[in-house]
C-alpha cells in the first residue's frame, strides 16, 4: 500500500488517492482505511488500516466513538486543523448489502459529529472503489 502524493482538493483527487490505495487486488476481509489530510490537502504518511474481526459484524457505536476520539488525537499531533478521509472495504461484489449500509450510515454519523472535518465517505470491494452516494447515508442505522 502506497501513499498518494497529490494533494486532496477535489472529489476526483480523493477518488484517485483511494484507487491507488485500493490497488485493484480485492480484499480478504472487511476493513476500514483512513487518510489523515493536512489543511493544504497533503496526505500525511499515515494510512490507518483497521483490519479486525469486529469490522465484519454489526457496527458498534462504542468502537466508532473510540475511533473518532483517537483520530482527533492523531489530527492534533500530525495535521492540526486537518481532516480525514475514510473508506470502508470488504470482499465481494459492488452491490451494497444491508450490513454495508448500516456500517456506512454509522461511520457517516460519527464523522459528522466529530471535532474535525471529513471528506466524502468511500466504499471499496473486489471490483472497485467509489464515493458512497448521499442517499445511501440517509435513514435509520438499525
Amino acid at each position: 500500500m502506497q501513499t498518494p502524493l497529490k494533494p486532496i482538493r477535489t472529489l476526483e483527487d480523493l477518488t484517485a488517492a483511494w484507487t491507488v490505495i485500493d490497488g485493484g487486488f480485492g480484499y480478504s476481509a472487511p476493513q476500514i482505511f483512513i487518510l489523515v489530510i493536512e489543511v493544504d490537502g497533503t496526505i500525511t504518511p499515515t494510512i490507518i488500516q483497521i483490519y479486525d474481526a469486529e469490522i465484519g459484524g454489526e457496527p458498534e457505536g462504542a468502537l466508532l466513538a473510540s475511533m473518532v476520539e483517537r483520530l482527533a488525537e492523531v489530527i492534533d499531533l500530525q495535521a492540526p486543523d486537518g481532516s480525514v478521509a475514510v473508506m470502508k472495504a470488504r470482499p465481494g461484489p459492488a452491490t451494497l448489502t444491508r450490513l454495508d449500509q448500516r456500517w456506512l450510515r454509522e461511520l457517516h454519523a460519527h464523522l459528522v459529529s466529530a471535532p474535525f472535518s471529513s471528506h466524502r465517505l468511500f466504499f471499496a470491494c473486489d471490483v472497485g472503489v467509489g464515493p458512497v452516494p448521499p442517499d445511501e447515508l440517509l435513514g435509520a442505522t438499525a
